[in-house]
């Protein structure tokens, strides 16, 4: 059973625990903790979605950084809109947000550097390297007994994938893991789905915008 918020782990999966360098480019790295954040009030039940559009919310502040932003996004905007434009709108601040929330529970460190060339780069290492790959190790023994998966497990692998995070199961081949991957989001509840479907409709674009 997951110890972090989805977002978390999310965001310690996607970087390296010792150096803090994030394994995606920070694009994906946007979109897949957009996805998260919103998933985490999906997972506690105060978020509908219905046929890929946030339909409404429950949600309240409560004085977490990222959830008390997105539902601050939440009443300002409204309910009717699809959720990959809703991944887009929040995926300029959330990467801020979730390190804001992780440094503040004492889970990564902030690192700035100059590069050569003048420009600010910042790392977020794990303040426990072990407890940061927890995660994916999780995931990876998951994967070899599936129907031990339980819905936050399962909707961050789905999430972890639209990004391109690779899951490493020991007792799996890669063919393996990938067969599993896609028989786990067929079987995710339909928020959750339509949640990671549009995750890869974000993605999609963002390649898109890359490469134009």
């Amino acid at each position: 059973m997951a110890e972090l918020a989805l977002a978390d782990e999310l965001f310690h999966m996607a970087h390296d625990e010792y150096s803090g360098k994030v394994r995606i480019s920070g694009d994906m790295l946007g979109c897949g903790l957009a996805a998260a954040a919103l998933g985490e009030l999906l997972l506690a039940g105060t978020l509908t979605v219905t046929d890929g559009k946030l339909a409404g919310w429950t949600a309240g502040q409560t004085g977490d950084p990222v959830n008390d932003q997105v539902v601050v996004q939440l009443q300002r905007v409204g309910a009717g809109h699809a959720l990959h434009h809703w991944i887009a709108h929040l995926r300029a601040d959330i990467v801020e947000l979730v390190a804001y929330r992780m440094t503040a529970r004492g889970l990564i460190r902030r690192e700035t550097s100059r590069t050569f060339t003048g420009r600010t780069q910042t790392r977020y290492p794990a303040a426990d390297a072990m407890a940061a790959t927890r995660p994916a190790v999780r995931l990876g023994f998951l994967l070899g007994r599936p129907t031990d998966f339980d819905p936050h497990s399962t909707l961050l692998a789905a999430l972890a994938t639209a990004v391109g995070l690779d899951i490493v199961a020991p007792s799996l081949s890669a063919a393996q893991v990938r067969d599993r991957l896609t028989q786990l989001q067929r079987a995710l509840p339909p928020g959750h789905r339509d949640l990671a479907k549009s995750l890869d409709t974000a993605v999609a674009a963002v390649a898109l915008q890359s490469h134009a």
